[in-house]
């Protein structure tokens, strides 16, 4: 079986074609086989994604999208764009419009030209703002200021230029915290138990831009870039801070993603996503 890796703007990944009946890995079994692969071949690699035969009407493909240790049931950003450019370089849909089964819902992706893709989602419909969230950092238990997005994946945004914030981490830039510690105690915080949230630390740029790093559940450390990550940043900065979209994001591998929408009466549509989508190896099992 061949697979190719794909890097979403640092986000990578082993895609797999699971079209062929006759050489298919069995959904029952994916969750494993993601976990084995990652832990004693790919052990840099992000996650999994196989394209597989859709099960709803008028999509093109169903992507099933796993962690490294083979977690599933979560929306991946990056990952949906980078199996769009995936699914066109190789012949397996010729239109550059694709329509992409995800968990429950349908995604469009277009293919913009031959490193990028814009991937369009549903209305996010779940926020919390302004959460107090008790959590041990240096070994003391400190109050932290977080807000709350579902974007088909749970995550926490944490202002690094919040005054609460400020205080209990000292102060520290984005370049300096400790994203995989602090990150890995939100993660696990009861209050968003028991499927946990990624963590993404926020810094203002200016104007409509933010600079992010992000904790993965599921990874279980920082990785260079989460698109789910990049969206609901994007979209709390626009709610909780005034900012105009499109909104430009720096992610952690250097590279910027834009976060597009309409915002009207404090909800959000026609939301979007778009960044680079390439290949960066390829091998057989």
């Amino acid at each position: 079986m061949k697979y190719e890796i794909y890097s979403g703007a640092g986000n990578t990944f082993v895609m797999i074609n699971n079209l062929n009946w006759s050489n298919e890995i069995p959904l029952y079994k994916q969750d494993e086989f993601a976990e084995v692969i990652c832990r004693e071949l790919f052990k840099e690699i992000d996650g999994v994604i196989f394209a597989d035969r859709p099960v709803t009407h008028g999509s093109d493909v169903r992507m099933n999208y796993y962690n490294r240790d083979g977690s599933f049931g979560a929306m991946c950003g990056n990952g949906s764009r980078c199996l769009a450019m995936y699914l066109f370089k190789n012949g397996i849909v010729n239109s550059k419009e694709i329509l992409l089964e995800a968990v429950n819902d349908i995604y469009k992706a277009e293919i913009i030209d031959d490193d990028s893709v814009k991937i369009t989602f549903p209305d996010p419909k779940h926020f919390r703002f302004n959460v107090t969230l008790k959590a041990e950092i240096g070994g003391v238990f400190k109050e932290l200021c977080v807000s709350y997005a579902d974007v088909g994946s749970d995550h926490l945004v944490l202002f690094l230029d919040d005054e609460n914030n400020k205080a209990v981490l000292g102060g520290c830039s984005i370049e300096e915290i400790d994203v995989n510690t602090i990150g890995a105690e939100l993660r696990n915080h009861f209050e968003f138990q028991p499927r946990g949230a990624n963590v993404n630390f926020v810094k203002p740029v200016k104007g409509s831009e933010i600079r992010i790093r992000t904790y993965e559940r599921g990874v279980e450390r920082e990785t260079l870039a989460c698109g789910t990550g990049v969206i609901s940043s994007a979209i709390i900065y626009a709610l909780d801070r005034s900012a105009k979209p499109p909104v430009t994001v720096q992610v952690e591998s250097g590279e910027k993603l834009m976060v597009d929408f309409k915002l009207s009466s404090g909800k959000i549509s026609e939301l979007s996503l778009t960044g680079s989508a390439k290949k960066i190896g390829e091998g057989e099992f």
